[in-house]
């Protein structure tokens, strides 16, 4: 039997694509850190979170266009290779927002000061580059708390060393 109809409301939100860069020949992943007004209105103390390169897809993009053209705007990256880690809803019990998540094969320098992002979208985005090792230590300590930064996270964590090999040639 089925329950009596309830009126609900639903986020209506474009899709997403979301790329971690990793380097692979230096076992090494690239993060932005930007403000997120989410964190903020909850009361975060720390409402500049780091996490992988996202943004909306265009109507006129594939999710793959909308990763590379991203990683450009908001890390000045030029990524070799796209790997698509997972499609999903992060919150489907109330948005329509669709996630396109990939792993992103790029060549990246020990460190970084890079500031980027457009103007036109008031973004002041900071890069950082952190080796696996500490990456992995961020996840495991909660430091890093946005969602699609862990599933890549964890889905690097399972396929690492298969693209050291891979890409090392």
């Amino acid at each position: 039997e089925q329950s009596e109809i309830v009126s609900r409301s639903a986020l209506i939100s474009s899709d997403a694509v979301i790329i971690l860069p990793y380097d692979p020949i230096n076992d090494r992943v690239l993060l932005i850190q930007q403000f997120r007004i989410g964190p903020y209105v909850k009361g975060d103390e720390y409402p500049w979170v780091l996490e992988p390169i996202a943004g909306i897809i265009d109507k006129e993009e594939t999710p793959e266009q909308a990763g590379l053209r991203e990683a450009r705007e908001e890390a000045h990256l030029e990524i070799k290779t796209l790997l698509l880690v997972a499609r999903s809803y992060p919150s489907p019990g109330i948005s329509t927002e669709f996630f396109h998540q990939y792993v992103g094969i790029v060549s990246l320098p020990e460190s970084t000061n890079l500031v980027s992002g457009l103007a036109s979208e008031s973004e002041d985005i900071k890069s950082h580059i952190f080796s696996y090792k500490e990456f992995s230590k961020m996840i495991t300590k909660g430091i890093i708390n946005v969602g699609p930064a862990i599933l890549l996270g964890l889905w690097l964590s399972k396929n690492r060393n298969h693209l050291m090999k891979k890409y090392s040639v």
